[in-house]
């Protein structure tokens, strides 16, 4: 498959998926119920065969969390998002980690500092925070006694 039937096709199955600036890399969002099909067939039918990362952003103001999911394919040398908005408290979403190994980490890493739960994880224990602190760092609404809080950048 060449780099632009993959692009194509990408398109075909996520009619709204745009590039996002700075990044060309085309975008799409799915629920979270869908995210492992589209998935599937991003790895198996389009060669998205590494999941380069998987984060969040924390929307306080739309009461929500975005995920982000990184893909790249080595035969075409291509990348792709795939978002799923989740809601700020009590968001869920299955794990990937039987998809792509590499979201084992990623899950694990961006559940500690989101508090979003990726159920059925093989591995859901903290990865990088001392059990003793309570919240999540990169919620826009963390605090701790010893932060020291920077102003927001406009």
């Amino acid at each position: 498959m060449t780099a632009a039937e993959a692009l194509a096709a990408f398109r075909a199955r996520f009619p709204d998926a745009s590039p996002r600036l700075p990044d060309s890399a085309p975008a799409a969002s799915v629920s979270a119920a869908d995210l492992r099909a589209h998935l599937l067939y991003l790895r198996d039918t389009l060669r998205f065969d590494f999941l380069v990362f998987v984060s969040a952003l924390d929307l306080p103001d739309r009461a929500s969390q975005e995920l982000v999911y990184r893909l790249f394919s080595y035969e075409t040398k291509l990348a792709v998002v795939v978002r799923v908005l989740l809601p700020r408290d009590g968001g869920t979403v299955d794990t990937v980690s039987d998809i792509y190994r590499t979201a084992e980490w990623h899950e694990r890493e961006t559940a500690e500092m989101f508090g979003i739960v990726f159920a059925g994880h093989p591995d859901p224990r903290k990865l990088l925070l001392p059990d003793d602190i309570d919240g999540h760092p990169l919620r826009k609404d963390f605090t701790h006694p010893n932060m020291i809080r920077l102003p927001e950048v406009e």
